[in-house]
């Protein structure tokens, strides 16, 4: 392996970290970082032997990504979104069935859309009450609970 990066792949690689990442301030040390620590071997043969062959050689880099820049050095670990499926969520300790009748209701609006309502009829319980709060419900009246939004409603009466 050559010690310098190709010419022909560096400075198309330089451009594509200028365009896609403008906060990075020095873009061809990046260049030189990922030719030197991020790229396989394999994949700095299959560029080096295109180039002599005289075709264009593919970048071998889809996109600059956060996680090469956190290796690099260039951003700060606390920048990077965390993805919502990644979120960390409280582990469960244990749970309760509550069995219940209820029913679903569609609702036939004059502009042609269904409307559905869900309706439960459960046992009083003060857990139930208490997670039915966190859930969003709002006590309308002495034991009827709703939640109403734009595409469903949600009734719980004790």
């Amino acid at each position: 392996m050559p010690e310098r990066p190709p010419k022909e792949w560096f400075y198309p690689v330089v451009k594509k970290i200028e365009k896609e990442r403008p906060e990075v301030t020095d873009p061809k040390a990046l260049a030189g970082w990922l030719w030197y620590h991020w790229m396989k071997p394999k994949t700095k043969k299959a560029i080096l032997n295109a180039i002599k062959k005289g075709r264009k050689a593919k970048l071998g880099i889809r996109k600059i990504t956060a996680r090469m820049l956190k290796q690099y050095g260039a951003l700060d670990p606390s920048v990077i979104k965390v993805r919502k499926g990644l979120t960390k969520k409280p582990k469960v300790l244990g749970y309760s069935d509550h069995r219940t009748d209820g029913l679903i209701r569609v609702l036939e609006r004059e502009d042609g859309t269904l409307f559905p309502e869900f309706a439960f009829y459960p046992k009083f319980d003060e857990l139930l009450v208490e997670s039915l709060k966190y859930a969003g419900l709002k006590e309308e009246m002495p034991y009827k609970w709703v939640l109403r939004t734009d595409k469903f409603n949600i009734f719980v009466y004790f």
